[in-house]
């Protein structure tokens, strides 16, 4: 070896030279392949982790029903609270300023069928997940607990008339109960796409539809009322479930601009 020798170590076999394989530096490059590897794999396997993770939490969250299985919503809770109104309650008086002597028990009843109604319309339309934007959501429930509060009002004045022998002149006032607020359920979720202004107009239902012919059927247990259920669902039907429907016809059309051909 001499001072101009290469800096590397060679084997000489025969008339061959051949170079000292440096183990240490492959041995280095191997390992950096290696966790570079490794590294790839783990990355991939956190990717499908989260990937796993995502859809166990999309399938354990509830859904919101699909319209069919609101409708059947809506029509077992106003069977179910027309068959509860029609029993013995003590209804309130009714004078020229308006309802008085309104029972405790009677305002019990109402409201823990409106708390039923608003539990309902919250687990099956789900509008935090049916609305694109928080805000949006809390206007649906303030819309909707308003509406629960006008179909109280409207429930009191009904029984009121159960005694007097008088029939309510507002009809048309009573069918707009449904009606506004399906409108403006569908209003609110206007950019959520047509299922979810469908769903929004529908839960309202679930409110006002029922509460509305508990009205009925309230006024159909006095003693002079000659009404049956057919009667009180015919009221139901006419009042409630018909300018819901007409509301929500409205909101589902696809009133955006197309381009002319």
């Amino acid at each position: 070896m001499t001072q101009d020798a290469s800096p590397q170590l060679h084997v000489v076999t025969d008339n061959h030279v051949a170079p000292l394989v440096d183990d240490a530096r492959e041995a280095d490059t191997r390992t950096t392949d290696q966790v570079v590897a490794d590294g790839a794999v783990m990355a991939d396997l956190l990717r499908r982790a989260e990937a796993l993770d995502a859809r166990a939490a999309a399938e354990a969250a509830p859904r919101a029903l699909r319209p069919a299985g609101l409708l059947l919503a809506i029509a077992g809770l106003t069977l179910a609270l027309a068959l509860l109104g029609r029993q013995s309650w003590q209804l309130p008086d009714r004078d020229a300023a308006g309802v008085t002597d309104v029972p405790q028990s009677l305002v019990t009843f109402l409201l823990l069928c409106t708390a039923l109604c608003l539990w309902c319309a919250g687990r099956l339309v789900r509008p935090s997940a049916t609305l694109r934007a928080p805000a949006a959501a809390q206007l649906w429930w303030a819309l909707v607990v308003g509406a629960a509060v006008v179909c109280l009002a409207a429930d009191l004045s009904l029984a009121s008339f159960a005694g007097t022998g008088q029939r309510p002149t507002d009809l048309l006032v009573r069918c707009a109960v449904p009606l506004v607020p399906a409108v403006l359920a569908g209003f609110l979720a206007r950019d959520a796409g047509r299922p979810a202004r469908v769903r929004a107009a529908l839960g309202t239902g679930l409110v006002t539809v029922p509460l509305g012919a508990l009205g009925w059927a309230l006024l159909s247990s006095g003693a002079r009322s000659g009404a049956g259920l057919g009667d009180v669902l015919a009221m139901a039907g006419l009042a409630g479930v018909a300018p819901l429907a007409l509301a929500v016809a409205f909101v589902a059309a696809d009133r955006r601009s197309r381009p002319a051909r």
